[in-house]
């Protein structure tokens, strides 16, 4: 064998040894459930509901609940699932055995059935647990109120959520704490951007402090330096926290009547130094709070669902109506940075009023048929979502009140 054939040979099987298998998937999520029915709009508001896209979240089990109409009963329903890819989708029977669940298969959901199943990824060594129901759509409330009184830790003992209404996502309001997470896992409970703070009310009563956090080295190498504390209704995506942190907070819940009105006993302390996205001090510039209330069309003309997220959340097409603090604002609408903030809200807690200004008219026959959605959102810094802010600002929220047309003139102001 000459020097040139032998090279031939020994080439080949030299990147062979170089070349490693690549190595199987560790994922192991939901990521979407089809209901295939053939007359969803029996069972559902909207067509597009009998479509779930599930987020991705740190719960131990994940509830996937789907809504349908008060008067409707749903039984036996093909399903389908998307899961990730190479994952194995199990159905867990009351037993506790499981069998491999093969899309399209029926599943029974009458007399409010749930039923559980596990994905496990393609390496086989992780897994992760769901829960499948239906449940019927909740009345919505045309006067309600938060005193931010019912909270916990999350499952993982790591920070703290907080119970809210039945027509919200999860019944749950939702904050930025598990983003916060993937930066300072290290942090403790209180240490996160969104915290109880008891006996801390106007009133004595617990309240919910919004706090502006330096999120670490990490934060500084992903160019995410600070998070501002949030209190909002939707949905947080934790698997798009990092590559798109607007993107990743889905906003809004289907609400019923039209709001006219949000109070809330407020007080607020700026941090000291305001800074800009890459960590610069910005001269000049106190930091303010946010809080605004949103309502707006969650589908098209198609019948296509309109999902708000944090990009568009106060200058979307689709609001009809929308409430927020004052602020300063140039000439073409762009936010004014500023050392005179006229939001108002000093380190006295004192009671605001934001009125919803109308921009389109409300169909009542929409309205009815759960066509808009309501956003109630809070931040201790107004500029948080694009991650300037002064760390160290703290927003305390309590007794927050919603008004609507039909209710308002009922309901008087609680006396503090």
């Amino acid at each position: 064998m000459n020097k040139s054939s032998y090279w031939l040979l020994t080439i080949p099987l030299f990147l062979a040894s170089c070349i490693q298998p690549e190595q199987e998937n560790t994922e192991c999520d939901i990521e979407a459930v089809s209901l295939h029915l053939e007359n969803p709009s029996d069972f559902f508001f909207h067509d597009y509901d009998t479509l779930m896209t599930v987020p991705v979240t740190e719960d131990v089990v994940y509830d996937i609940v789907f809504k349908i109409k008060a008067e409707a009963e749903m039984q036996c329903v093909p399903t389908s699932f998307r899961i990730t890819d190479k994952a194995s989708l199990y159905k867990i029977a009351e037993d506790d055995t499981e069998t491999p669940f093969l899309n399209g298969s029926l599943v029974d959901f009458s007399n409010e059935q749930v039923h559980r199943f596990r994905v496990v990824s393609e390496d086989k060594v992780w897994s992760r647990n769901y829960t499948l129901s239906v449940g019927h759509e909740p009345p919505c409330e045309g006067y309600m109120s938060f005193d931010f009184e019912s909270y916990s830790l999350d499952p993982s003992g790591k920070y703290y959520v907080w119970e809210g209404p039945k027509f919200f996502n999860d019944e749950e309001w939702k904050n930025g704490n598990p983003g916060f997470k993937l930066s300072r896992s290290s942090a403790k409970p209180m240490e996160y951007p969104t915290t109880p703070v008891a006996g801390g009310g106007p009133d004595g009563s617990a309240c919910v402090k919004l706090e502006t956090c330096d999120t670490g080295q990490f934060g500084k190498m992903v160019n995410m330096r600070l998070a501002s504390g949030s209190m909002f209704n939707g949905v947080f995506d934790i698997s798009n926290a990092l590559k798109d942190a607007l993107k990743a907070t889905l906003l809004g819940s289907p609400y019923t009547y039209k709001p006219t009105q949000l109070r809330a006993w407020l007080r607020y302390e700026p941090g000291n130094v305001f800074q800009n996205r890459d960590g610069s001090k910005m001269d000049g510039v106190i930091d303010e709070p946010d809080m605004y209330i949103v309502f707006y069309r969650n589908e098209d003309e198609y019948g296509n669902k309109i999902q708000i997220d944090g990009n568009d959340v106060l200058t979307s097409p689709h609001i009809v109506g929308l409430g927020r603090l004052p602020h300063h604002f140039n000439e073409d609408g762009s936010d004014k940075l500023t050392d005179n903030p006229i939001h108002g809200v000093t380190a006295e807690w004192q009671e605001f009023r934001i009125p919803v200004e109308y921009r389109a008219e409300v169909d009542p026959d929409i309205l009815e048929a759960r066509g808009y959605s309501l956003i109630i959102g809070s931040a201790s810094s107004w500029q948080g979502a694009f991650f300037k802010g002064a760390v160290g600002s703290k927003f305390f929220i309590d007794k927050m009140q919603l008004f609507c047309d039909e209710k308002e003139t009922e309901q008087e102001t609680p006396q503090i």
